[in-house]
């Protein structure tokens, strides 16, 4: 019977039937046992170390867990008829159930992350995985094998906690829905971090050993960074409020509601905070929209390693949902539906939204920037199509659809669609025209920088070396980060230097900022000129590379014929 369902589970998917055999041994297994029990022991035992004492109560001490009146904030300790502490016992569970959730979400994700990624990595090291992608296997079938089969370990280890957890919910008087409706948010949120681990494999290779440590130490730095009892602050009113959905740890149920940072979320003004179901459901379609685009990036490598992450197409796509889901969780319910909103409410929620746009648009440069030998043959094949009067479309059009093209028409497609969605909240809402006016400038002086980034990144990409990727990392965060720091060392005052800062990555920010209200539009448009003027250098100089490139491909073709 057991050798027929490994049979079955090998037609199924033979990845996952490899990867079992290779990490189901019976030593994994009683070691994996072990730290599981070994672990939730220790934190038992930690708990129970914490409940107050006779001898506590003989001394007047209060403590979290007694039952009288509060001292300084704190409940002093009582004595039942017996003699005995009472114990405020669901209080008690509550917080291991707490303690033990916020341990599984980081184990799961942190722990998962790495393994994918070092997993990967060991196979590009091993060669291995060409000898994978020349197999009759999908790209489905092979990532989704790994997925299920590399974690298969600390599955074990997350499902040997499970019952714990669910009796310290039920002691702590948890609804039952609300337990398994944080399950359900864990198991979506794994799935979106392991297919983005997945990703970072096959397009990080060039980051050798590293790899899996810069990988779940970004995981790691993201997960406590947006932890609701971590970052103080009121977040609803901000579009940032994004980022805390794809923690899920903040979805941790208690004896009354589930949690999400702040049970004021909202999205266009609909109140999706009210209701834990329709957070959790919202969050759901968030990681999987962002799922479902991954696994269109990892079916790409997969088959082609020297593929773009995403089609145009796929781009225009990502950048419509990122802006309704962004755009949405502003604040609409006062900026737009209010007469009278606070005037700098305005600023601040669009800086957040160009924060979020930056982060994308970094992004799409990786996903779509061809390099240098595919906008070889694309050079080679429009100089050909040209001479022998082949062409089926225009130039515009290949740029906007091309798969080959260069990305900076493409990545101006959706630096337009997510800053016309941004433009639209400003357009609507209830502020003063000045601030409506600086919104904008900040919005296009942002377009005109991420324009300037591209331009930078592609022509790197056309270099002959090897280290491509590496040189356009290191240039582009370069001339990111030096322009900061080198007008913060000399101006660190902003308002007495306004358009030095104009020519940073703080520039966007410092036109809507209050400091900034007293720029002219003159010096706005100016430095927004001045970035379109380096971009068309940008862009001049790669048109003249590319030309070359097509001619000298299209001679070395014809000398061979």
């Amino acid at each position: 019977m057991t050798f027929n369902s490994i049979n079955r589970l090998g037609d199924w998917n033979p990845q996952l039937l490899r990867e079992l055999k290779g990490r189901l041994k019976t030593r994994n297994i009683l070691l994996a046992t072990a730290i599981s029990l070994l672990g939730q022991f220790i934190l038992y035992l930690g708990s129970l170390a914490q409940l107050p004492t006779n001898n506590m109560v003989l001394k007047g001490y209060s403590n979290r867990y007694c039952t009288g009146a509060e001292v300084y904030g704190t409940p002093k300790c009582l004595l039942d008829e017996f003699g005995n502490v009472i114990i405020n016992w669901q209080l008690w569970s509550l917080d291991i159930f707490k303690a033990l959730s916020i341990i599984g979400c980081l184990t799961l994700l942190v722990a998962g992350s790495y393994l994918l990624i070092n997993d990967l990595a060991s196979e590009e090291r091993r060669e291995t995985l060409n000898f994978i992608r020349l197999s009759p296997q999908s790209p489905q079938s092979v990532l989704s094998g790994k997925m299920l089969g590399v974690p298969i370990l600390l599955y074990l280890v997350a499902l040997l906690a499970v019952p714990l957890h669910l009796w310290l919910g039920l002691s702590a008087k948890i609804p039952i829905i609300g337990i398994f409706s944080f399950y359900l948010v864990i198991i979506a949120s794994c799935v979106f971090y392991y297919s983005g681990s997945l990703l970072f494999g096959l397009v990080g290779s060039w980051l050798s050993g590293f790899q899996a440590w810069l990988g779940s130490g970004v995981v790691l730095g993201f997960l406590l960074l947006t932890q609701q009892d971590i970052v103080p602050g009121k977040l609803d009113d901000y579009p940032v409020i994004i980022l805390w959905i794809f923690n899920p740890s903040n979805f941790i149920p208690n004896s009354l509601l589930i949690n999400l940072s702040n049970v004021n979320f909202h999205w266009f003004a609909l109140p999706l905070g009210e209701n834990p179901f329709t957070r959790i459901g919202f969050t759901l379609l968030v990681n999987g929209i962002g799922t479902y685009f991954i696994w269109q990036s990892l079916q790409r490598c997969f088959r082609d390693p020297n593929a773009t992450m995403l089609s145009k197409q796929q781009s225009y796509l990502l950048s419509s949902c990122f802006a309704l889901v962004t755009v949405g969780c502003a604040n609409w319910q006062r900026l737009v539906f209010q007469p009278s909103p606070r005037s700098n409410l305005i600023a601040e929620n669009i800086a957040c939204l160009l924060l979020l746009n930056f982060g994308l648009f970094f992004y799409l440069i990786a996903a779509l920037s061809p390099h240098r030998q595919t906008l070889q043959d694309w050079a080679r094949y429009r100089k050909m199509s040209i001479s022998q009067g082949l062409r089926d479309r225009t130039l515009v059009n290949d740029l906007i659809w091309g798969e080959k093209s260069p990305a900076l028409l493409a990545i101006s497609v959706n630096v337009t669609i997510v800053s016309v969605a941004s433009g639209i909240l400003v357009l609507l809402s209830h502020v003063e025209l000045n601030y409506k006016l600086a919104a904008f400038f900040g919005l296009t002086l942002a377009a005109s920088l991420e324009m300037f980034y591209a331009a930078l990144a592609q022509l790197i990409f056309l270099m002959k070396n090897q280290h491509r990727v590496f040189w356009a990392t290191g240039i582009v965060s370069a001339v990111i980060i030096l322009p900061v720091i080198i007008v913060a060392m000399f101006y660190s005052y902003s308002a007495n230097n306004s358009f030095l800062w104009l020519f940073s990555i703080a520039g966007p920010i410092l036109v809507i900022s209050p400091e900034g209200m007293s720029l002219s539009g003159i010096t706005s448009f100016m430095a927004i000129l001045g970035y379109w003027s380096m971009a068309g250098l940008l862009v001049f100089q790669l048109t003249k590379k590319l030309k070359k490139a097509g001619e000298s491909a299209t001679k070395a073709l014809l000398a061979e014929v």
